[in-house]
């Protein structure tokens, strides 16, 4: 897997920037889910992209959650120029965490001004643009159906979110349904606390538990949010994946 430097990207023809997506890292995913993000890269791949990964960068967004805001600004200000250095030279950013990467239009977008906030997709929101390459390598219609279980603020921040991992199921020949489930109760870092664990338990119960619990073959449910799957691994004893994990499997198929 190869980092992403401008150095690089400005040797690159248009065509070849065109063709080039880079993954911006967050520390729950590289750091706990590594195998998740080297999915990605072999999804990306044999999907006819040319993956690249962007230098490891503290996004920030712990310190905002617990009100280090001073600190954020200035974590976000060096994490902005980095990426968007990147984004600069006509290649797409693409984020793995939900949370982490709606970070860059939100959170981010009220410490910088417009014109230093780098262009941070959701997987499925690039890849919906990439229809083409999608429709060309896409299977027929197979038995292949899996249930997404949703992260609750991509769902309310970014609304098209559900719809597009459904459409890029569809053109790659799966089904994608979708179970109706509230917060999982983790909460970014708040579930991890000790004084939060039971609380945390509690609202777990409400709707993921049901959810999780009654499914008789796990592998068929997926979940976009680090904290969802820890979560499930915590109280339920089962290792959900993310959704372009079972993709890469479908890809993978003969």
């Amino acid at each position: 897997v190869q980092f992403a430097d401008v150095a690089t990207l400005e040797q690159m023809s248009v065509s070849e920037r065109e063709n080039t997506v880079v993954i911006v890292q967050d520390a729950f995913t590289s750091y706990f889910e590594t195998q998740l993000v080297i999915d990605l890269v072999a999804a990306l791949r044999k999907l006819g992209f040319n993956a690249l990964v962007a230098p490891f960068s503290a996004n920030g967004k712990p310190l905002h959650v617990h009100g280090f805001l001073g600190a954020f600004k200035r974590t976000a200000a060096k994490n902005a120029k980095l990426l968007k250095d990147i984004n600069d030279c006509g290649v797409a950013l693409i984020g793995v965490d939900p949370s982490m990467t709606l970070t860059y239009r939100s959170e981010y977008a009220k410490y910088l001004d417009e014109s230093e906030l780098p262009k941070v997709q959701l997987i499925q929101e690039w890849l919906v643009e990439q229809g083409d390459k999608l429709e060309a390598l896409g299977k027929t219609q197979s038995d292949n159906s899996f249930t997404l279980l949703p992260h609750c603020t991509e769902k309310t921040n970014a609304a098209s979110s559900v719809k597009q991992w459904q459409q890029v199921f569809e053109q790659l020949g799966a089904t994608l349904n979708t179970k109706a489930v509230g917060c999982c109760g983790m909460a970014g870092t708040y579930g991890h606390e000790t004084r939060n664990v039971d609380t945390s338990k509690t609202i777990y119960a409400q709707s993921w538990e049901p959810a999780v619990n009654s499914v008789e073959d796990t592998s068929s449910l997926v979940a976009t949010g680090y904290s969802c799957r820890c979560q499930v691994k915590r109280f339920s004893g089962t290792q959900i994946q993310h959704p372009i994990q079972v993709l890469l499997k479908v890809l993978n198929q003969d």
